[in-house]
Protein backbone atom coordinates (compact mmCIF):
# COMPACT_ATOMS: atom_id res chain seq x y z
CA UNK A 1 0.00 0.00 0.00
CA UNK A 2 1.30 3.21 -0.83
CA UNK A 3 1.98 6.08 1.17
CA UNK A 4 -0.84 8.44 -0.14
CA UNK A 5 -3.08 5.38 0.34
CA UNK A 6 -2.10 5.03 3.75
CA UNK A 7 -2.48 8.73 4.54
CA UNK A 8 -6.29 8.32 2.80
CA UNK A 9 -6.74 5.33 5.00
CA UNK A 10 -5.58 7.15 8.49
CA UNK A 11 -7.49 10.09 7.39
CA UNK A 12 -10.62 7.93 7.43
CA UNK A 13 -10.50 5.97 10.22
CA UNK A 14 -9.60 9.34 12.25
CA UNK A 15 -12.93 10.62 11.13
CA UNK A 16 -14.86 7.86 12.03
CA UNK A 17 -12.68 7.61 15.52
CA UNK A 18 -13.87 11.03 15.97
CA UNK A 19 -17.38 10.49 15.35
CA UNK A 20 -17.40 7.97 17.56
CA UNK A 21 -15.82 9.50 20.47
CA UNK A 22 -18.47 12.13 19.87
CA UNK A 23 -21.31 9.20 20.48
CA UNK A 24 -19.61 8.27 22.78
CA UNK A 25 -20.04 11.30 24.49
CA UNK A 26 -23.54 12.20 23.34
CA UNK A 27 -24.44 8.38 24.71
CA UNK A 28 -22.90 9.11 28.40
CA UNK A 29 -24.87 12.23 28.78
CA UNK A 30 -28.40 10.64 27.53
CA UNK A 31 -27.69 8.26 30.38
CA UNK A 32 -28.16 10.93 32.57
CA UNK A 33 -31.89 10.85 31.48
CA UNK A 34 -32.23 7.44 32.69
CA UNK A 35 -36.10 7.78 33.15
CA UNK A 36 -36.57 8.67 29.66
CA UNK A 37 -34.66 6.19 28.69
CA UNK A 38 -36.64 3.29 30.54
CA UNK A 39 -39.74 4.72 29.63
CA UNK A 40 -39.74 4.04 25.99
CA UNK A 41 -37.77 0.76 26.52
CA UNK A 42 -41.03 0.29 28.50
CA UNK A 43 -43.14 1.04 26.25
CA UNK A 44 -41.30 -0.77 23.55
CA UNK A 45 -41.54 -3.92 26.34
CA UNK A 46 -45.37 -3.36 26.17
CA UNK A 47 -45.57 -4.23 22.81
CA UNK A 48 -43.27 -6.85 22.97
CA UNK A 49 -45.32 -8.46 25.68
CA UNK A 50 -48.72 -7.87 24.05
CA UNK A 51 -47.28 -8.99 20.08
CA UNK A 52 -46.35 -12.35 22.39
CA UNK A 53 -49.43 -12.65 23.96
CA UNK A 54 -52.43 -11.75 21.12
CA UNK A 55 -52.46 -15.41 20.30
CA UNK A 56 -54.47 -15.55 22.93
CA UNK A 57 -56.78 -14.45 20.06
CA UNK A 58 -56.05 -17.82 18.26
CA UNK A 59 -59.33 -19.97 19.00
CA UNK A 60 -61.30 -16.75 17.39
CA UNK A 61 -59.29 -16.26 14.57
CA UNK A 62 -59.96 -20.31 13.92
CA UNK A 63 -63.94 -19.93 14.29
CA UNK A 64 -63.71 -17.02 11.66
CA UNK A 65 -60.83 -18.48 9.11
CA UNK A 66 -62.25 -21.76 9.23
CA UNK A 67 -66.19 -21.44 9.71
CA UNK A 68 -66.37 -23.25 13.13
CA UNK A 69 -69.99 -23.22 13.34
CA UNK A 70 -71.17 -22.21 17.13
CA UNK A 71 -67.68 -21.66 17.74
CA UNK A 72 -67.14 -24.88 19.81
CA UNK A 73 -63.74 -25.03 20.69
CA UNK A 74 -64.59 -28.71 21.51
CA UNK A 75 -65.43 -29.52 18.27
CA UNK A 76 -64.08 -32.47 15.55
CA UNK A 77 -64.04 -29.25 13.51
CA UNK A 78 -62.09 -27.20 15.66
CA UNK A 79 -59.43 -29.88 16.28
CA UNK A 80 -58.95 -30.45 12.14
CA UNK A 81 -58.59 -27.01 12.16
CA UNK A 82 -55.77 -27.03 14.38
CA UNK A 83 -53.93 -30.14 13.09
CA UNK A 84 -54.19 -28.37 9.28
CA UNK A 85 -52.62 -24.90 10.75
CA UNK A 86 -49.63 -26.98 12.34
CA UNK A 87 -48.84 -29.35 9.03
CA UNK A 88 -49.34 -25.86 6.74
CA UNK A 89 -47.32 -23.52 8.66
CA UNK A 90 -43.99 -26.08 8.45
CA UNK A 91 -42.26 -24.33 5.82
CA UNK A 92 -42.80 -20.91 7.57
CA UNK A 93 -39.97 -21.87 10.43
CA UNK A 94 -37.83 -22.62 7.86
CA UNK A 95 -37.59 -18.52 8.58
CA UNK A 96 -36.67 -18.83 11.91
CA UNK A 97 -33.34 -19.96 10.97
CA UNK A 98 -32.69 -16.60 9.75
CA UNK A 99 -32.89 -15.19 13.11
CA UNK A 100 -29.23 -15.74 14.39
CA UNK A 101 -27.52 -13.80 11.26
CA UNK A 102 -30.47 -11.23 11.65
CA UNK A 103 -29.43 -11.08 15.63
CA UNK A 104 -25.47 -11.02 14.93
CA UNK A 105 -26.06 -7.74 12.94
CA UNK A 106 -26.66 -5.97 16.11
CA UNK A 107 -23.04 -6.61 17.12
CA UNK A 108 -21.73 -4.78 14.10
CA UNK A 109 -24.12 -2.06 13.25
CA UNK A 110 -26.09 -1.57 16.79
CA UNK A 111 -28.66 -2.22 18.98
CA UNK A 112 -30.56 0.92 18.41
CA UNK A 113 -31.14 0.11 15.13
CA UNK A 114 -32.25 -3.40 15.95
CA UNK A 115 -34.30 -2.37 18.45
CA UNK A 116 -36.42 0.17 16.03
CA UNK A 117 -36.52 -2.78 13.33
CA UNK A 118 -38.01 -5.39 15.77
CA UNK A 119 -40.36 -2.85 17.06
CA UNK A 120 -41.53 -1.99 13.41
CA UNK A 121 -41.52 -5.42 12.77
CA UNK A 122 -43.75 -6.82 15.20
CA UNK A 123 -46.15 -3.77 14.56
CA UNK A 124 -45.92 -4.81 10.83
CA UNK A 125 -46.54 -8.81 11.63
CA UNK A 126 -49.77 -7.75 14.04
CA UNK A 127 -51.18 -6.23 11.27
CA UNK A 128 -50.94 -8.62 8.38
CA UNK A 129 -52.78 -11.03 11.10
CA UNK A 130 -55.26 -8.31 11.30
CA UNK A 131 -55.95 -7.92 7.67
CA UNK A 132 -55.56 -11.57 6.89
CA UNK A 133 -58.04 -13.09 4.40
CA UNK A 134 -57.57 -16.66 5.34
CA UNK A 135 -55.18 -18.92 7.35
CA UNK A 136 -52.12 -18.94 5.26
CA UNK A 137 -51.49 -14.88 5.12
CA UNK A 138 -52.62 -15.53 9.01
CA UNK A 139 -49.83 -18.19 9.75
CA UNK A 140 -47.28 -15.70 7.68
CA UNK A 141 -48.07 -12.48 9.50
CA UNK A 142 -47.80 -14.86 12.99
CA UNK A 143 -44.55 -16.17 12.00
CA UNK A 144 -43.44 -12.79 11.14
CA UNK A 145 -44.04 -11.14 14.05
CA UNK A 146 -42.75 -14.25 15.73
CA UNK A 147 -39.24 -13.87 14.37
CA UNK A 148 -38.92 -10.07 16.30
CA UNK A 149 -40.45 -10.32 19.39
CA UNK A 150 -37.49 -13.74 20.67
CA UNK A 151 -34.91 -11.28 19.62
CA UNK A 152 -35.55 -8.75 22.73
CA UNK A 153 -33.31 -6.51 21.63
CA UNK A 154 -34.82 -4.08 24.43
CA UNK A 155 -33.47 -6.29 26.73
CA UNK A 156 -29.93 -6.41 25.51
CA UNK A 157 -30.01 -2.36 25.44
CA UNK A 158 -31.13 -1.99 28.59
CA UNK A 159 -28.55 -4.81 29.46
CA UNK A 160 -25.85 -2.58 28.05
CA UNK A 161 -27.11 0.71 29.95
CA UNK A 162 -27.90 -0.37 33.43
CA UNK A 163 -25.46 -0.46 36.77
CA UNK A 164 -24.16 -4.00 36.62
CA UNK A 165 -25.68 -4.01 40.61
CA UNK A 166 -29.04 -3.85 39.27
CA UNK A 167 -28.95 -5.07 35.55
CA UNK A 168 -31.97 -7.91 36.60
CA UNK A 169 -33.33 -5.35 38.28
CA UNK A 170 -33.76 -2.42 35.70
CA UNK A 171 -35.09 -5.99 33.24
CA UNK A 172 -37.51 -6.77 35.70
CA UNK A 173 -39.16 -3.55 36.20
CA UNK A 174 -39.69 -3.06 33.14
CA UNK A 175 -41.12 -6.22 31.88
CA UNK A 176 -43.08 -6.42 35.29
CA UNK A 177 -44.77 -2.49 34.03
CA UNK A 178 -44.96 -4.23 30.23
CA UNK A 179 -46.99 -7.37 31.40
CA UNK A 180 -49.15 -5.82 33.14
CA UNK A 181 -50.42 -3.99 29.27
CA UNK A 182 -51.21 -7.58 28.49
CA UNK A 183 -54.35 -7.21 30.80
CA UNK A 184 -55.22 -4.69 27.96
CA UNK A 185 -55.63 -8.05 25.46
CA UNK A 186 -58.80 -8.86 27.66
CA UNK A 187 -60.01 -5.18 27.59
CA UNK A 188 -59.54 -4.24 23.81
CA UNK A 189 -61.38 -7.85 23.91
CA UNK A 190 -63.96 -7.11 25.87
CA UNK A 191 -64.44 -3.68 24.14
CA UNK A 192 -64.08 -5.20 20.41
CA UNK A 193 -65.05 -8.57 20.35
CA UNK A 194 -68.30 -9.48 19.63
CA UNK A 195 -69.52 -13.07 20.64
CA UNK A 196 -72.52 -12.80 17.73
CA UNK A 197 -69.48 -11.59 15.32
CA UNK A 198 -66.48 -14.12 15.43
CA UNK A 199 -64.68 -11.31 12.59
CA UNK A 200 -64.65 -8.99 15.20
CA UNK A 201 -61.73 -10.83 16.71
CA UNK A 202 -59.50 -8.41 14.22
CA UNK A 203 -60.31 -5.62 16.18
CA UNK A 204 -58.46 -6.55 18.78
CA UNK A 205 -55.40 -6.15 17.03
CA UNK A 206 -55.78 -2.41 16.03
CA UNK A 207 -54.70 -0.49 18.67
CA UNK A 208 -51.10 -2.84 19.61
CA UNK A 209 -50.44 -2.17 15.59
CA UNK A 210 -50.87 1.72 16.23
CA UNK A 211 -49.08 1.67 19.23
CA UNK A 212 -45.73 -0.83 18.05
CA UNK A 213 -45.94 1.68 14.50
CA UNK A 214 -45.72 4.71 16.72
CA UNK A 215 -42.89 3.84 19.32
CA UNK A 216 -40.38 2.13 16.95
CA UNK A 217 -40.46 5.39 15.30
CA UNK A 218 -39.76 7.39 18.20
CA UNK A 219 -37.19 5.20 19.30
CA UNK A 220 -35.45 5.78 16.39
CA UNK A 221 -35.16 9.70 17.06
CA UNK A 222 -34.83 9.44 20.83
CA UNK A 223 -32.65 6.88 21.65
CA UNK A 224 -28.67 6.70 21.42
CA UNK A 225 -26.75 3.76 20.36
CA UNK A 226 -25.09 2.21 24.08
CA UNK A 227 -21.64 3.26 25.36
CA UNK A 228 -20.45 -0.87 26.08
CA UNK A 229 -21.17 -0.99 21.62
CA UNK A 230 -19.47 2.12 21.13
CA UNK A 231 -16.34 2.07 23.13
CA UNK A 232 -15.82 -1.48 21.65
CA UNK A 233 -15.75 0.10 18.36
CA UNK A 234 -13.33 3.06 19.50
CA UNK A 235 -11.15 0.61 20.72
CA UNK A 236 -10.91 -1.54 17.54
CA UNK A 237 -10.37 1.95 15.42
CA UNK A 238 -7.54 3.43 17.62
CA UNK A 239 -5.82 -0.29 17.64
CA UNK A 240 -5.48 0.20 13.96
CA UNK A 241 -4.72 4.05 13.93
CA UNK A 242 -1.76 3.22 16.58
CA UNK A 243 -0.30 0.85 13.69
CA UNK A 244 -0.84 -2.44 14.69
CA UNK A 245 0.72 -5.13 12.21
CA UNK A 246 -1.51 -7.12 10.38
CA UNK A 247 -0.21 -9.95 12.76
CA UNK A 248 -0.59 -8.08 15.80
CA UNK A 249 -4.22 -6.75 14.85
CA UNK A 250 -5.36 -10.70 13.71
CA UNK A 251 -4.31 -12.06 17.39
CA UNK A 252 -6.01 -8.46 18.68
CA UNK A 253 -8.70 -8.07 16.64
CA UNK A 254 -12.30 -8.90 18.66
CA UNK A 255 -13.77 -11.94 16.59
CA UNK A 256 -17.03 -11.35 15.33
CA UNK A 257 -19.54 -12.67 13.54
CA UNK A 258 -21.85 -16.22 13.06
CA UNK A 259 -18.96 -18.67 12.50
CA UNK A 260 -16.70 -17.28 15.80
CA UNK A 261 -19.64 -17.09 17.84
CA UNK A 262 -20.65 -20.63 17.27
CA UNK A 263 -16.92 -21.39 17.87
CA UNK A 264 -16.64 -19.56 20.97
CA UNK A 265 -20.46 -21.34 22.38
CA UNK A 266 -19.32 -24.58 21.93
CA UNK A 267 -15.75 -24.53 23.76
CA UNK A 268 -17.12 -22.31 26.08
CA UNK A 269 -18.87 -24.64 29.21
CA UNK A 270 -21.16 -22.35 30.65
CA UNK A 271 -22.76 -21.59 26.96
CA UNK A 272 -22.26 -25.73 26.23
CA UNK A 273 -24.69 -26.36 29.41
CA UNK A 274 -27.12 -23.50 28.35
CA UNK A 275 -27.72 -25.00 24.78
CA UNK A 276 -28.59 -28.55 26.34
CA UNK A 277 -30.50 -26.88 29.22
CA UNK A 278 -32.72 -24.39 26.56
CA UNK A 279 -33.53 -27.50 24.70
CA UNK A 280 -35.07 -29.40 27.44
CA UNK A 281 -36.56 -26.04 28.72
CA UNK A 282 -37.97 -25.23 24.85
CA UNK A 283 -40.10 -28.90 25.00
CA UNK A 284 -41.53 -27.94 28.20
CA UNK A 285 -42.45 -24.46 26.96
CA UNK A 286 -43.94 -26.46 23.91
CA UNK A 287 -46.64 -27.67 25.85
CA UNK A 288 -47.94 -24.58 27.67
CA UNK A 289 -50.01 -22.96 24.56
CA UNK A 290 -53.23 -24.98 24.44
CA UNK A 291 -54.62 -22.65 28.05
CA UNK A 292 -57.82 -20.72 26.16
CA UNK A 293 -58.29 -24.15 24.28
CA UNK A 294 -58.32 -26.27 27.55
CA UNK A 295 -60.94 -23.52 29.41
CA UNK A 296 -63.53 -23.46 26.46
CA UNK A 297 -63.34 -26.95 26.07
CA UNK A 298 -64.19 -27.55 30.08
CA UNK A 299 -67.33 -24.93 29.71
CA UNK A 300 -65.74 -21.73 30.43
CA UNK A 301 -67.77 -19.03 29.09
CA UNK A 302 -66.67 -15.58 27.14
CA UNK A 303 -67.31 -13.64 30.51
CA UNK A 304 -65.08 -16.11 32.04
CA UNK A 305 -62.40 -15.52 29.34
CA UNK A 306 -62.10 -11.75 29.81
CA UNK A 307 -62.13 -11.99 33.00
CA UNK A 308 -59.09 -14.70 32.94
CA UNK A 309 -57.84 -12.40 30.28
CA UNK A 310 -57.69 -9.37 32.67
CA UNK A 311 -56.22 -10.79 36.09
CA UNK A 312 -53.53 -13.54 34.42
CA UNK A 313 -51.30 -11.16 33.17
CA UNK A 314 -51.60 -9.03 36.39
CA UNK A 315 -50.45 -11.76 38.30
CA UNK A 316 -47.60 -12.64 35.59
CA UNK A 317 -46.53 -9.07 35.35
CA UNK A 318 -46.48 -8.73 39.57
CA UNK A 319 -44.30 -12.29 40.17
CA UNK A 320 -41.67 -10.41 36.80
CA UNK A 321 -41.63 -7.19 38.35
CA UNK A 322 -40.20 -8.72 41.58
CA UNK A 323 -38.24 -11.70 39.87
CA UNK A 324 -34.97 -9.57 38.86
CA UNK A 325 -34.79 -8.46 42.45
CA UNK A 326 -34.25 -11.94 43.47
CA UNK A 327 -32.11 -12.37 40.81
CA UNK A 328 -29.94 -9.97 42.14
CA UNK A 329 -30.41 -11.18 45.83
CA UNK A 330 -30.25 -14.99 44.87
CA UNK A 331 -27.80 -14.80 41.97
CA UNK A 332 -28.77 -16.02 38.68
CA UNK A 333 -28.75 -20.03 39.75
CA UNK A 334 -30.73 -19.76 42.41
CA UNK A 335 -33.12 -17.80 40.98
CA UNK A 336 -33.60 -19.90 37.75
CA UNK A 337 -34.48 -23.15 40.13
CA UNK A 338 -36.94 -20.94 41.88
CA UNK A 339 -38.47 -19.78 38.59
CA UNK A 340 -38.41 -23.56 36.82
CA UNK A 341 -40.14 -24.86 40.43
CA UNK A 342 -42.85 -22.42 40.13
CA UNK A 343 -43.43 -22.56 36.50
CA UNK A 344 -43.76 -26.24 37.51
CA UNK A 345 -46.45 -25.90 40.18
CA UNK A 346 -48.03 -23.34 38.34
CA UNK A 347 -48.80 -25.20 35.46
CA UNK A 348 -50.16 -28.36 37.01
CA UNK A 349 -52.50 -26.41 39.22
CA UNK A 350 -54.00 -24.59 36.49
CA UNK A 351 -54.74 -27.87 34.35
CA UNK A 352 -56.37 -29.71 37.15
CA UNK A 353 -58.13 -26.60 38.06
CA UNK A 354 -59.80 -26.19 34.54
CA UNK A 355 -60.54 -30.00 34.35
CA UNK A 356 -62.02 -30.33 37.89
CA UNK A 357 -64.00 -26.73 36.81
CA UNK A 358 -62.41 -24.48 38.98
CA UNK A 359 -63.67 -20.42 38.07
CA UNK A 360 -61.32 -18.14 36.30
CA UNK A 361 -59.76 -16.28 39.18
CA UNK A 362 -58.25 -19.45 40.26
CA UNK A 363 -57.36 -20.49 36.72
CA UNK A 364 -56.07 -17.03 36.17
CA UNK A 365 -53.44 -17.03 39.10
CA UNK A 366 -52.72 -20.36 38.17
CA UNK A 367 -51.14 -19.78 34.91
CA UNK A 368 -50.21 -16.54 35.85
CA UNK A 369 -47.62 -17.82 38.18
CA UNK A 370 -46.63 -20.56 35.53
CA UNK A 371 -45.68 -17.82 32.97
CA UNK A 372 -44.28 -16.01 35.29
CA UNK A 373 -41.58 -18.89 36.16
CA UNK A 374 -41.42 -19.64 33.14
CA UNK A 375 -40.85 -16.80 31.50
CA UNK A 376 -38.16 -15.28 34.21
CA UNK A 377 -36.35 -18.55 34.04
CA UNK A 378 -36.30 -18.18 29.58
CA UNK A 379 -35.61 -14.70 30.43
CA UNK A 380 -32.66 -15.55 32.59
CA UNK A 381 -31.41 -18.16 29.99
CA UNK A 382 -31.57 -16.51 26.45
CA UNK A 383 -30.85 -12.93 27.79
CA UNK A 384 -29.14 -12.51 31.18
CA UNK A 385 -26.75 -15.60 31.68
CA UNK A 386 -25.62 -15.63 28.00
CA UNK A 387 -24.88 -11.58 28.25
CA UNK A 388 -22.90 -12.11 31.37
CA UNK A 389 -21.02 -14.85 29.93
CA UNK A 390 -20.00 -13.74 26.62
CA UNK A 391 -17.84 -10.64 25.50
CA UNK A 392 -19.65 -7.75 23.59
CA UNK A 393 -18.02 -8.43 20.10
CA UNK A 394 -20.25 -11.57 20.21
CA UNK A 395 -22.91 -10.65 22.50
CA UNK A 396 -25.78 -10.42 20.28
CA UNK A 397 -24.56 -12.94 17.85
CA UNK A 398 -24.67 -16.03 20.65
CA UNK A 399 -27.64 -14.88 22.26
CA UNK A 400 -29.76 -14.88 18.49
CA UNK A 401 -27.52 -18.73 18.28
CA UNK A 402 -29.08 -19.91 21.30
CA UNK A 403 -32.83 -19.38 20.03
CA UNK A 404 -31.76 -22.18 17.70
CA UNK A 405 -32.71 -24.08 20.72
CA UNK A 406 -36.35 -23.87 19.64
CA UNK A 407 -36.15 -25.89 17.26
CA UNK A 408 -37.27 -28.66 19.99
CA UNK A 409 -40.12 -26.38 20.41
CA UNK A 410 -41.52 -26.40 17.16
CA UNK A 411 -41.20 -30.30 16.96
CA UNK A 412 -43.02 -30.87 19.82
CA UNK A 413 -45.29 -27.95 18.77
CA UNK A 414 -45.86 -29.38 15.27
CA UNK A 415 -46.17 -32.98 16.75
CA UNK A 416 -49.03 -31.67 19.11
CA UNK A 417 -50.72 -29.61 16.45
CA UNK A 418 -51.17 -32.71 14.49
CA UNK A 419 -52.15 -34.81 17.11
CA UNK A 420 -54.89 -32.81 18.47
CA UNK A 421 -57.21 -33.96 15.84
CA UNK A 422 -57.12 -36.84 18.13
CA UNK A 423 -56.58 -36.00 21.49
CA UNK A 424 -58.87 -33.30 21.71
CA UNK A 425 -59.25 -30.20 23.69
CA UNK A 426 -60.21 -32.23 26.57
CA UNK A 427 -57.60 -34.02 26.47
CA UNK A 428 -54.61 -31.23 25.55
CA UNK A 429 -54.46 -30.18 29.02
CA UNK A 430 -53.76 -33.85 30.59
CA UNK A 431 -51.26 -34.47 28.03
CA UNK A 432 -49.63 -31.45 28.48
CA UNK A 433 -48.89 -32.70 32.30
CA UNK A 434 -47.38 -35.67 30.81
CA UNK A 435 -44.81 -33.90 29.12
CA UNK A 436 -44.07 -31.02 30.61
CA UNK A 437 -43.45 -32.30 33.81
CA UNK A 438 -40.03 -34.37 33.01
CA UNK A 439 -38.82 -31.86 30.53
CA UNK A 440 -39.07 -29.28 33.07
CA UNK A 441 -37.68 -31.14 36.10
CA UNK A 442 -34.78 -31.90 33.95
CA UNK A 443 -33.83 -28.09 32.73
CA UNK A 444 -34.15 -27.59 36.43
CA UNK A 445 -31.76 -30.52 37.71
CA UNK A 446 -28.87 -29.28 34.94
CA UNK A 447 -29.25 -25.93 35.68
CA UNK A 448 -28.34 -27.01 39.76
CA UNK A 449 -25.71 -29.22 38.26
CA UNK A 450 -24.17 -27.20 35.70
CA UNK A 451 -25.02 -23.27 35.10
CA UNK A 452 -22.29 -21.58 36.58
CA UNK A 453 -23.24 -18.02 38.55
CA UNK A 454 -22.75 -15.02 37.05
CA UNK A 455 -23.84 -12.18 39.23
CA UNK A 456 -21.82 -8.98 39.17
CA UNK A 457 -19.78 -9.61 36.03
CA UNK A 458 -18.53 -6.40 34.69
CA UNK A 459 -20.11 -6.93 30.79
CA UNK A 460 -16.81 -5.32 29.09
CA UNK A 461 -14.90 -8.15 30.46
CA UNK A 462 -17.50 -11.04 30.13
CA UNK A 463 -16.48 -13.98 28.76
CA UNK A 464 -13.02 -12.87 27.77
CA UNK A 465 -11.30 -15.86 29.56
CA UNK A 466 -12.78 -18.41 27.49
CA UNK A 467 -12.44 -16.50 24.50
CA UNK A 468 -8.48 -16.11 24.76
CA UNK A 469 -8.87 -19.84 24.89
CA UNK A 470 -10.62 -20.16 21.81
Amino acid sequence: MSENQNEVKLSKNQRRLETLRKKEEESERFLRNMIWIMLILTVIYVVDEITSNINLMRPYMIFDLFRIPNADAASDEYATAVSKMAVTSIPTYLFMILMPFYKSFSDKYGRKLFLVINTIGMGLGMLLCMVAPNYVWYIVGSVLYGFFTPNDMQVIYIMEVAPKEHRAAYCSVTKGIALLSVSLIGVLRSIFYDPADVTTWRRVFLVPVIGALAIGVMAYFFLKETPVFLRQRIEDLEAEEAGVTKEEKKADTPKTGIRESFRFMFHDSQIRSLILILVLFMCAVALTGYAAETMLAYGQSDADMNTFYMVEPIVYAVFAFFSGFLTDWLGRKRSGILFGILALVGEVVFVLAAVFGAGPIVLAVANGLMYGGLWSFSDLLYIVVPSESVPTEMRASVVGLLQYTALSNMVVTIIIGVLYQFIGSRKIGLIQLVFFIPFMLLSILYVQKHLRETKDVDLSEAGKESEAEV
